[in-house]
């Protein structure tokens, strides 16, 4: 015959709360989202030439951004390119989403010589939807 225990372990087990554990977790995923949007948002700090003509940009869509800085770098949203691989990458993204405008961001330095092969890239992809970024002058 077996001997029976007259301890119950039915009622003793301890449990662990993770609603904490939870919260924590949510606020460090909001967290991660912001600090990574700010840092895109920075990444392509570009000093944007003035003009006083040009009309305020509604926000229909969200526009493929291209930035060029001073010494003739490329970014598309933000992230670095090579100039080589860029018609091949710019025109899979139109092949991708066709409507979508594309906004030429150059910086105030940079020579019209870097950006004008970009614009003759786009129009050589048929690219039609294409905006130049300036600051109002004030």
């Amino acid at each position: 015959m077996r001997a029976r225990s007259i301890i119950s372990n039915e009622g003793s087990g301890a449990r662990i709360n993770v609603t904490p554990m939870i919260d924590v977790v949510m606020v460090l995923i909001v967290f991660y989202l912001l600090v990574g949007q700010l840092a895109i948002d920075r990444k392509a700090a570009i000093e944007l030439p003035s003009s006083s003509i040009g009309i305020e940009e509604t926000k229909e869509q969200d526009p493929i951004i291209i930035g060029i800085t001073a010494d003739g770098s490329l970014t598309i949203n933000g992230n670095a390119i090579d100039s080589n691989r860029f018609a091949g990458e710019i025109a899979g993204m139109h092949t991708r989403a066709p409507g979508t405008p594309i906004r030429i961001r150059a910086h105030r330095d940079a020579p019209f010589g870097v950006v004008r092969p970009i614009m003759n890239q786009l129009r050589d992809a048929k690219i039609s939807r294409v905006g130049l970024v300036t600051e109002q002058r004030p």
